[in-house]
């Protein structure tokens, strides 16, 4: 196994993060790595998916778990490993009672309409919330329970054997002009604990190798979406969900541009919907799963937000953000 990264090459830094100095991530990637990105042929577009993961694979170890939510991130990931004919097992994680059941539906749809075997975990959910929530907060320092749960999958496919686990993740995002401001604490937090977990680690197979990574998110509409900057706007809902469908529809066309075969839900799940609708029947409050498993953890001596408010994003120099535009206008002319 190379000796783990998680950023090939370390083509981004966030040291910023992972040392509470409130420094924004910075880009190692110079003029001549753009002028080669771009045109976005079929060709070069598979060999981007095809490095992104023998790239990965090299840091995972003999015995690599890929988690297959069933969302359209992890069946890019999957796609990136079957052309790459690379070997990995294919973990699908079952909720308890059916509480992840659409996700888990959809995932084994996409792994029976491609042949890609998989191994379905079942995993209690409620148990885990309600015991160990906080304990994971303490170990890892995440302030989120779905990355929580993410972890304890972690933890259990350690137990398991395997050498390196994977998740989908996601690339930057294009909102209003500015590149990457979805790369935030709580979906990149992993990548500042990696030595706390006894295996490697890639939370973000989508942004691991740079080339896949800016691909991706030049070949995908800006989302426009002020909401999406400001989490403050969260307080309405209704438009909370109406610029996450735009999101979504805006991810969905970067994805088929570049050449991913998908099978999108037809909604976006997060694969909680189910498990907060359990805690709504049984007390009545629709935001009771967010007061009992969310909100505690950002109070907590061990979460991510007690030291360090700063809201991370990548930060770019002119002459980086120039090179993207010049390569996003040019499959988005009428953007700007």
């Amino acid at each position: 196994m190379s000796q783990y990264k998680a950023f090939y090459n370390d083509w981004i830094d966030i040291s910023g993060m992972a040392d509470q100095t409130g420094k924004d991530h910075t880009v190692n990637l110079n003029k001549e790595f753009f002028d080669k990105l771009d045109p976005f042929t079929d060709k070069k577009n598979k060999k981007y998916r095809v490095d992104a993961a023998k790239r990965c694979a090299e840091t995972l170890g003999e015995y690599p778990a890929l988690c297959f939510s069933g969302g359209v991130d992890s069946q890019a990931m999957l796609q990136c490993w079957a052309e790459a004919d690379l070997a990995a097992h294919v973990i699908i994680f079952n909720f308890k009672d059916g509480l992840n059941k659409q996700d888990c539906d959809h995932a084994k749809a996409y792994c029976h309409t491609w042949d890609i075997p998989y191994r379905e975990i079942e995993f209690d959910i409620i148990s885990f919330l309600t015991r160990d929530n906080a304990d994971m907060t303490t170990k890892y320092g995440n302030v989120s329970p779905h990355f929580n749960t993410h972890y304890r999958f972690v933890e259990i496919l350690t137990h398991m054997g395997y050498t390196g686990v994977c998740f989908g993740g996601q690339a930057p995002d294009r909102n209003c002009g500015e590149y990457g401001v979805n790369f935030t604490k709580v979906p990149y937090y992993w990548a500042t604990c990696a030595d706390k977990f006894d295996i490697a680690v890639q939370g973000s197979f989508l942004s691991f190798s740079p080339e896949l990574t800016w691909a991706i998110s030049l070949s995908t509409p800006d989302i426009q979406s002020e909401g999406l900057r400001d989490m403050t706007l969260h307080q309405d809902y209704e438009l909370y969900k109406a610029e996450e469908k735009r999101k979504y529809d805006a991810k969905l066309i970067g994805y088929r541009r570049m050449g991913f075969d998908l099978m999108p839900q037809p909604q976006k799940y997060t694969g909680f919907e189910l498990v907060k609708d359990h805690f709504e029947k049984a007390t009545g409050d629709g935001w009771e799963f967010e007061k009992r498993f969310r909100h505690p953890l950002s109070k907590m001596d061990g979460g991510i937000y007690n030291k360090d408010s700063h809201v991370y994003k990548i930060d770019l120099t002119r002459s980086q953000h120039k090179a993207l535009d010049n390569i996003y206008l040019k499959h988005f002319p009428s953007s700007d």
